[in-house]
């Protein structure tokens, strides 16, 4: 996490993504980088183009100031850039979201991302993951934190990583144990399964024995909640648990794909309380 980027609309929902960005930025010693995008309109004549163009001009000398300043009160609240243990710049370009964090997550080494789950005060609010945080989950394959405007402020004091019992599971563990230690937080490894049972309890065995020996260092638990919804299993141990943030391996086949299908939002609204770290896998 030594590289994070962090875009902003400038809304409330933004602004608490900017405070979580702050935070891990602040415990990995790494850099921080505020960023705005602005489009051009769609015109169909020279003369709407001219005006486009000063509208254009005009949006990204106010989001400059707005950013600068936003810089100004990191450095001045947090140390940034003047001995706090961290760095912060901001960048302002005309682009595509999606396009541009890919660009800075491949071309300039950003690994990790940290997004409100929506902006502009809309109806999206309470849902998992507004259009924009969806569409960077889309198309980047970089670690996301995906954080609700309705989030706690920054702490994690216990991670819940929610496994499948998948061979996948001991490399998204090299990730949610990195990112840990930055805070000496506790993990979970918690299974929603729809029905008890002794294969189970063998698959929750076996998944533990290979990621202790992957992580013999690390004091790791595993917890099977039983649940026919494994959403709603996962949000009622979330919440007894007292975790700070959710971990998941998005994956494209399996037990968490439906976790991330169109019908997502209707689902697990209770997002809008929960950090969601979003891990890839990598295959």
């Amino acid at each position: 996490m030594k590289k994070i980027l962090c875009p902003t609309d400038f809304s409330q929902t933004a602004s608490k993504a900017l405070d979580y960005a702050i935070y891990i930025a602040k415990q990995a010693g790494g850099h921080l980088s505020v960023l705005h995008v602005v489009h051009l309109p769609i015109v169909d004549t020279s003369e709407t183009a001219l005006v486009a163009s000063e509208l254009l001009g005009e949006q990204i000398r106010d989001a400059g100031e707005r950013l600068k300043a936003m810089v100004m009160q990191i450095e001045e609240k947090h140390g940034a850039n003047r001995g706090g243990g961290f760095t912060c710049d901001y960048i302002i370009k005309e682009a595509l979201l999606t396009d541009l964090v890919e660009h800075l997550s491949k071309k300039e080494g950003y690994d990790m991302v940290v997004m409100g789950t929506t902006g502009g005060g809309n109806a999206l609010e309470e849902l998992l993951i507004g259009s924009n945080t969806e569409a960077v989950l889309e198309e980047v394959k970089c670690t996301l934190l995906a954080v609700p405007a309705k989030a706690a402020d920054p702490a994690f004091h216990k991670i819940i990583y929610a496994t499948d019992y998948c061979p996948e599971d001991v490399e998204a563990m090299r990730e949610v144990v990195a990112f840990g230690s930055l805070f000496n937080a506790r993990i979970d490894m918690v299974h929603v399964a729809k029905e008890a049972g002794t294969e189970e309890d063998r698959k929750a065995n076996e998944c533990l024995t290979q990621i202790k020996s992957s992580f013999p260092d690390v004091p790791l638990e595993m917890h099977q909640v039983v649940n026919k919804r494994r959403d709603e299993g996962l949000k009622a141990y979330y919440k007894q648990s007292g975790a700070n943030v959710m971990a998941i391996l998005r994956r494209h086949k399996g037990f968490f794909a439906e976790l991330f299908s169109q019908s997502l939002a209707d689902r697990m609204t209770y997002q809008a309380e929960v950090p969601l770290l979003v891990l890839h896998d990598r295959k």
